[in-house]
């Protein structure tokens, strides 16, 4: 009986136990589940770490880039061999369905690949055809046959969706296109690799043209730093991948009278800005006006070009 009794006071005495020492039970094994998850979530993050993103500097564009710099004079209508010519230069960067409705920049800068196809739909419907911006010292000279029902596009930064989203367009609609490569970020996140400049190159629908190095500011850049990043981003990319580069857009549109005068000296034969306008002519062949797309939808495309007067 003594015993049973001794059994039942035990029994009795663990429901008092947890209801006096129940709740700090509770809190230490939360304390051991969240000890164990913390460092669960440490040894992966140091044996998996997530990709940092990639810094690009790629931004907005200042107003000011808008605009000749007064630094570059402007040449008289008699000192130029020819009156100016009207070729629409198209300014592309990415092209796709942007995912993050707070990234502001990109989606300004985007344009969605079916607008982009009815874009090139417009300029085969009216009888436009599309140049590379290489073409365009020739198209000057008179050394090629050239319709002013035509356009160049291009594309700055070089980034992986050309690949994805622009070059098979470009093969459908039988269109070229320039493209400028930041050098140091092929193979980098959301960037061109090395294989798929190779196979641009090869369809002898794309020209390669420098982007700098690193997307440097130029208008602020030192004298040996803008030299750097025209010469040897123009180099690396002709010995990468064994093409002659010929032209070279400004990064954010920015230069002076140093980053042009570094890339005539590099052996460039025409360069893009982000000054709005559609004639171009010697006087402002280093320094080539562009149209934005966002000016524009498919539907009026070919008369916002043809009313543009400068």
């Amino acid at each position: 009986m003594a015993k049973k009794q001794t059994k039942k006071r035990k029994q009795d005495t663990f429901p008092v136990y947890l209801r006096v020492h129940g709740a700090k039970l509770i809190i230490a094994v939360l304390a051991v589940c969240f000890c164990i998850v913390a460092l669960f979530l440490v040894i992966r993050s140091l044996m998996f770490p997530s990709p940092k993103p990639v810094q690009t500097s790629i931004k907005e564009y200042d107003v000011s880039n808008f605009v000749r710099p007064r630094e570059i004079p402007t040449a008289t209508p008699s000192a130029l061999s020819q009156d100016p010519v009207k070729i629409p230069v198209i300014m592309y960067h990415y092209v796709e369905y942007v995912k993050d409705p707070k990234d502001i920049v990109r989606r300004k800068l985007s344009t969605g690949p079916r607008e982009f196809e009815g874009q090139l739909l417009a300029l085969k419907a009216a009888g436009y055809d599309t140049f590379f911006v290489k073409d365009i010292p020739d198209i000057l000279a008179g050394q090629v046959d050239y319709s002013t029902r035509s356009a160049v596009l291009t594309f700055d930064d070089g980034y992986e969706d050309f690949y994805t989203n622009v070059f098979p367009l470009l093969k459908k609609h039988h269109a070229r296109a320039t493209l400028y490569i930041i050098y140091d970020f092929i193979g980098r996140r959301d960037f061109l690799t090395r294989a798929q400049i190779g196979e641009l190159v090869d369809s002898g629908l794309v020209e390669i043209g420098s982007h700098t190095l690193t997307h440097r500011y130029l208008k602020t850049a030192s004298t040996a730093d803008i030299r750097r990043e025209v010469f040897d981003s123009k180099k690396k990319l002709e010995d990468d991948f064994r093409i002659t580069v010929r032209t070279f857009a400004y990064p954010n549109g920015a230069m002076n009278a140093q980053a042009v005068q570094a890339v005539r000296d590099a052996g460039y034969t025409a360069a893009v800005s982000v000054i709005p306008g559609t004639f171009q002519s010697e006087d402002n062949l280093f320094l080539l006006s562009r149209v934005r797309p966002g000016n524009f939808t498919p539907a009026t495309m070919i008369q916002v070009l043809e009313r543009m007067k400068k």
